[in-house]
């Protein structure tokens, strides 16, 4: 709040004290009959008086006014932090509880926007967007490995089952994927068939013994719609430290690791 602001708010009350003061030696002379000698006296004092109870509610106004906003500013701060999960506690009726209310509800549909904005629709894993975007959130130690995984003949399942089943087959992928790197990795789709890995090398696991372990992860066909379905996956890597290297590069240079690894497949299997 601006100090003119708070000001003209201690005058406002003061004022209607004042007014009080005098309205009440005047009104109360009507019943009352107040000796003339005294009455000078009575009305200063009911003038001060009036006074100082309008300085006392200005206090009062002042001091929760100040506390709901300082409040009103923690919550907004931890969402400029990017916690768009912070909500206001704030206790209060009438306008100062509806405009509580009001906030909380603005930050309700913000929390939903930017989820659906970082989130894939079909199947409710972080999307493209989410993955530049941990990249633009800052540095983090160490080295990191990212997995560009792009399932081999996809297009063979949305022809044989059908586009429905396909969509089910990706959320199954995606949860599986989810389940391999569990506590470890994160697991982003970035359009149709293509998905994301993004993980620190953690001690005593490189990254081609956490492509292993993906692999595995798929030996087992898939039982979806009272089919068996076998699904496989190319992966492409690239180890970088944050920072060394852009977002698009380091995607760039996973996607032609797949690139090869799905043509070295494809030559496997004509041999």
């Amino acid at each position: 709040m601006k100090m003119n602001y708070l000001r003209w708010m201690l005058i406002i009350y003061i004022v209607l004290g004042t007014v009080m003061g005098i309205s009440f030696s005047l009104v109360l002379d009507q019943f009352i009959p107040i000796p003339e000698q005294l009455f000078l006296f009575f009305m200063i004092a009911s003038v001060f008086a009036g006074a100082l109870l309008g300085s006392v509610n200005y206090l009062i106004y002042y001091y929760f006014t100040k506390r709901f906003i300082r409040h009103v500013n923690l919550v907004l701060n931890a969402v400029r932090n990017g916690d768009l999960s912070a909500r206001t506690t704030f206790r209060s009726g009438g306008m100062i509880g509806e405009l509580n209310k009001n906030i909380n509800k603005t930050l309700v549909n913000l929390e939903r926007s930017q989820k659906n904005i970082l989130h894939d629709d079909l199947t409710g894993i972080p999307n493209r967007q989410a993955l530049q975007q941990r990249f633009l959130e800052g540095e983090e130690s160490g080295v990191h490995v990212l997995l560009f995984i792009d399932v081999n003949e996809f297009k063979r399942i949305n022809d044989t089952y059908g586009h429905v089943m396909g969509d089910e087959m990706l959320q199954s992928i995606a949860a599986l994927l989810h389940e391999a790197v569990k506590g470890s990795g994160h697991v982003y789709r970035l359009s149709g068939d293509e998905f994301v890995i993004l993980q620190k090398i953690q001690d005593g696991e490189s990254a081609d013994e956490l492509c292993a372990r993906i692999h595995h992860a798929f030996l087992e066909p898939f039982h979806q719609g009272g089919h068996r379905i076998p699904v496989s996956i190319s992966i492409g890597v690239c180890e970088f430290v944050f920072g060394q290297k852009d977002f698009v590069s380091i995607l760039d240079e996973a996607d032609q690791e797949m690139y090869i690894a799905k043509n070295s497949r494809k030559v496997r299997l004509q041999s």
